[in-house]
């Protein structure tokens, strides 16, 4: 659940950056309404929340909302800058443990830090992790690869582990939400990336065929016209600032009104699906019938962001699956 697209940071390579501004203060939902969405969650079974944005603790009304979703006995998730943290936020989180606080820190060093977020808030953002750990709060730390802090990444992983944390990057970088394709020139080259995924690991490496041996026999050509080969409507869904609900954070239409008086989290998400799972494949695209298209990295709502088009290929990820592959294979797996 998307609370704002505010952010005290203002990070080059956010496919939310686009909307982090302060007119979007003006569509965001308001705390009634945030209360009503959770309300339709518990009466829909929903279990597991995620509060993200943006950073959704720049809310003045974050702590009533997270209280409130707390005692509707949700698992919830906080993805944060952590800028915003405070003795109250930190209080409330004592008492009302989240299931996890997430933060990425994207450098070892004030200056990388400023030229990345284009804010001087190193100090600030490692002493609030300090603070969590401190506090015996769960606490989780994302790095985001890109050619901005490559050269930073031994130094990121030294700070994070001595810290006690798992050290977890991620090298991909997606245009943004406005189809501004122009941050995918922060992305590391293939062949650089897939050495780092295979250095350092990567978060979602459950998806790389190293991690997943049986992945290597879904290699082939798909069957069908099917445009979704991924998990979209498998068990998630997300609602933007302004109560629109959608099952992908890239591809936001179709959506489905949950402001409406009549409206349903059931509903909306058996529409939903039933919408995306009937899409099929309308041109000779080269990705309707890749043999690694289980393996890759593409996916029509990132086509969609960068390519202006739910089927163009998108060449970077085409060369990245290669890149991958062939490291692979260069140690044996």
């Amino acid at each position: 659940m998307e609370l704002t697209f505010r952010c005290p940071l203002d990070c080059a390579h956010c496919y939310t950056g686009c909307y982090n501004r302060k007119g979007s203060l003006k569509s965001e939902l308001s705390t009634r309404q945030v209360k009503t969405i959770l309300d339709k969650c518990k009466e829909s079974g929903v279990v597991w929340l995620c509060f993200t944005g943006g950073d959704p603790l720049v809310r003045k009304d974050f702590p009533e909302i997270y209280t409130y979703a707390k005692k509707l006995g949700f698992l919830i998730n906080v993805f944060t800058s952590l800028i915003p943290l405070n003795k109250k936020m930190v209080s409330l989180f004592k008492r009302y443990p989240p299931f996890n606080i997430e933060t990425t820190l994207n450098a070892a060093e004030a200056v990388a830090y400023r030229q990345i977020t284009g804010r001087r808030f190193f100090n600030k953002h490692s002493e609030a992790i300090k603070i969590l750990l401190k506090n015996k709060l769960p606490i989780r730390v994302k790095t985001q690869v890109t050619r901005q802090n490559i050269a930073q990444i031994k130094k990121i992983k030294r700070m994070v582990e001595s810290w006690k944390l798992k050290f977890r990057p991620s090298t991909m970088v997606f245009a943004r939400l406005n189809q501004d394709a122009s941050v995918c020139n922060l992305r590391l080259p293939p062949e650089e990336a897939a050495s780092v995924n295979k250095k350092y690991g990567y978060f979602e490496e459950e998806y790389l065929p190293q991690k997943r041996p049986e992945i290597k026999d879904l290699i082939g050509v798909p069957e069908g016209n099917k445009l979704f080969r991924c998990a979209i409507g498998g068990h998630a869904f997300w609602v933007s600032p302004q109560g629109r609900m959608f099952l992908c954070n890239c591809l936001r239409r179709p959506d489905y009104d949950l402001l409406k008086k009549d409206s349903a989290i059931s509903r909306g998400f058996y529409l939903l699906n039933k919408s995306v799972q009937r899409m099929k494949f309308k041109t000779s695209s080269y990705c309707r019938r890749c043999k690694y298209s289980f393996i890759c990295s593409w996916c029509p709502g990132r086509a969609c962001l960068e390519k202006k088009s739910l089927e163009e290929p998108i060449e970077y990820f085409c060369c990245l699956t290669q890149a991958t592959l062939k490291a692979n294979k260069s140690k044996g797996q």
